[in-house]
């Protein structure tokens, strides 16, 4: 991705664009929230202001633009070039420390906001620049040892105090919060925000004491401790499956898919048939967390979310002990929001079982179900846990999962045995508390629609020399490697003319992959699919498919690929080597966390130069994926898991 400074016009002779119309490009861009919006706005915006001299709103507008795209490489460029730029302007600097971040680089993050602001620990002016960038890196050893110096050389300021108040009510340290705030001055004059932000700390504070917590999350362990005891457990008929949303990941499929497969079952009063109910936290169309929710409606299947409804104070809620309401406010807001409707929800509806899924789902929904009664829980792990995984890891999670293995109602499940054994690690949890139940794969049917035909007509036409083809299915994301990918591909096609390569999916990189086939000059040999719902009228026509993900859980595309006899070249990711047989039904690879391109690249010509290994290997992943995930095995597993309490708790 090209730098902006390289983009926009910034020569001083170029002429001045008007102000009115830099600031309201500056707000829109605050207010764009859909990535293909964002992509049209910038892509009609970019020739118009290479004639003018760019702004500081102009570019940083450019950069919301480029951010709200959902682009991932070269957006900390960016954000350091405008830095450079505008080193006075906090969103760029927030932004590179956002990047940062994510790229797991605090250090680094840190490292540079010292060299910016050498000052910070007693200029408050350096330090209301530092402070900000610091929390975007979630620095809270170093706000706190600039805090300490600030409060005693800066003792009056109001703000300063007022902005660690904040910071540690982010964090859930209500009692230093409320220390602090017994010496703000003026409060009388504060609005309205600043007082409810004091009187919360302070109460929280006292909950805390008396309580006997050292922590907020401490009292999640209290809270389930509290709990009243289950409802007697009749009959599995209401069950709610819940998760954070319904966007195109593997787990939101897997959930889709089994809500719809019981539904489908009900419907015709066959055996396992179940009515279910899906609960998520949204589904915004415009970010695509939505895409799965008109399946599930066109199967029936009652479909709630809860950013469409009212929230529920924690006051409105019945059956619940004033204790208990008091740690219930101890929770993130986010986590409060969810839990207060589920819980209202849950009792509602009397439900028998909750199935909830993913870590993020898991904190939202699990106090509510088990505070409602509920008389069955069952989670559903997904990948690896979140202390291996540090962009998910919430403080939260350790204990609300130390507090739930102790209830004999609740029963873990993973979709992968390294799943399940790498949670049972990090919860210190006996071997076999985490059940794995694999994930449901019905057949994969070679039958397309007009759009699938049109396309595959047009791949044919373009690369008409070919006659093999090798598939890659998959989020493009850093985690995927679609841009290695397509290098790979590249370096196959230097040494032969006889295979095209085909692309499924979409997400954040999928222009820059776009761009780099334009770029290698392979247009006619490497295509996009973009989604695609009928993946089994392409995985029919493969010789071969690659997959080359970093991380995974149990990756489903690879199991869809040998039921359709193609097989595979992967990563050993995740539950890799429990879907596929090395050496039998495809090729595993020696590394994933470091790609081994040499060991791709040969491996990769060997199986493209032997047809007779690739139909020996499609074969034998025919006949052995069936049974094993077919959708009739894994809803019997999960119903019995729905059915059986667990009787290994202490």
């Amino acid at each position: 991705m090209q730098p902006l400074s390289e983009v926009l016009n910034f020569a001083a002779d170029a002429p001045a664009l008007p102000k009115d119309f830099s600031e309201e490009v500056y707000e829109m861009s605050r207010g764009i929230t859909c990535p293909e919006k964002a992509k049209l706005v910038f892509e009609k915006l970019t020739p118009i202001l290479q004639g003018f001299r760019a702004d500081h709103d102009i570019a940083i507008a450019c950069g919301l633009l480029l951010e709200k795209q959902r682009n991932e490489k070269g957006m900390r460029d960016i954000w350091g070039d405008l830095c450079n730029l505008y080193p006075d302007d906090l969103t760029s600097l927030r932004m590179l420390m956002r990047w940062y971040r994510r790229e797991q680089n605090v250090a680094a993050g840190i490292a540079l906001i010292a060299e910016m602001f050498p000052e910070c620990w007693h200029s408050l002016t350096q330090a209301n620049k530092a402070i900000p960038a610091l929390a975007e890196l979630k620095a809270w050893t170093e706000i706190d040892e600039i805090m300490s110096c600030l409060l005693v050389l800066h003792s009056n300021d109001r703000p300063i105090r007022m902005t660690y108040i904040k910071l540690l009510n982010e964090q859930s340290r209500f009692a230093e919060a409320a220390k602090l705030a017994e010496h703000v001055q003026g409060k009388s004059s504060m609005g309205k925000a600043s007082q409810d932000l004091l009187g919360s700390v302070s109460r929280h504070a006292k909950t805390l004491s008396k309580n006997n917590l050292a922590s907020a999350n401490d009292g999640i362990f209290d809270l389930i401790a509290k709990a009243d005891a289950p409802r007697a457990f009749t009959k599995c008929e209401n069950v709610v499956f819940f998760t954070g949303q319904l966007g195109t990941g593997g787990a939101e499929r897997q959930m889709t898919r089994i809500a719809c497969a019981y539904q489908d079952r009900y419907d015709a009063g066959q055996p396992l048939g179940i009515a279910p109910k899906v609960w998520v936290k949204h589904a915004t169309a415009s970010s695509g967390a939505d895409f799965y929710r008109p399946l599930l409606a066109k199967t029936g299947v009652e479909t709630t979310v809860l950013s469409e409804m009212p929230e529920v104070p924690v006051v409105a809620l019945e059956g619940l002990s004033d204790d208990v309401k008091e740690l219930l406010e101890l929770l993130a807001p986010d986590v409060l929001r969810h839990t207060c409707q589920l819980y209202s929800m849950f009792r509602e509806d009397q439900t028998d079982v909750a199935y909830l899924w993913q870590d993020g789902g898991i904190v939202q929904s699990a106090i509510a179900a088990v505070l409602a009664g509920v008389p069955r829980i069952v989670t559903s792990f997904r990948g690896l846990p979140p202390n291996l995984r540090p962009n998910l890891y919430r403080d939260e999670l350790p204990v609300l999962y130390a507090a739930l293995a102790r209830l004999p109602h609740v029963t873990f499940t993973a979709n992968s045995q390294k799943a399940a054994t790498a949670y049972e690690h990090w919860l210190s949890l006996d071997a076999g508390t985490v059940i794995v139940v694999p994930n449901a794969t019905p057949a994969v049917l070679p039958e397309g629609d007009d759009t699938d035909h049109a396309f595959w007509s047009k791949v044919l036409d373009a690369s008409e020399d070919c006659t093999k083809t090798v598939l890659g299915v998959f989020r493009f994301d850093q985690n995927k490697r679609p841009l290695e990918w397509i290098k790979a591909a590249a370096r196959s096609i230097a040494y032969r003319d006889d295979t095209r390569f085909v692309m499924l999916g979409s997400g954040a990189l999928h222009g820059e992959c776009a761009a780099l086939i334009e770029e290698f000059g392979l247009s006619n040999r490497v295509f996009l699919a973009g989604i695609r719902s009928k993946v089994g009228f392409y995985m029919h026509r493969a010789d071969l498919l690659v997959h080359l993900a970093e991380m995974e859980g149990l990756p489903n595309v690879l199991i869809e690929a040998q039921l359709a006899g193609t097989p595979v070249l992967a990563t050993p990711a995740g539950g890799t080597d429990e879907v596929v047989f090395d050496g039998v039904t495809g090729h595993i690879l020696s590394a994933a966390t470091t790609l081994p391109e040499a060991e791709l690249d040969e491996t990769l010509e060997r199986l493209l130069a032997d047809e007779d290994e690739l139909a020996k290997l499609g074969a034998a992943a025919m006949t052995q994926s069936g049974d094993r995930f077919s959708v009739e095995t894994i809803l019997g597993r999960t119903t019995e898991l729905f059915n059986t309490p667990r009787l290994d708790t202490k």
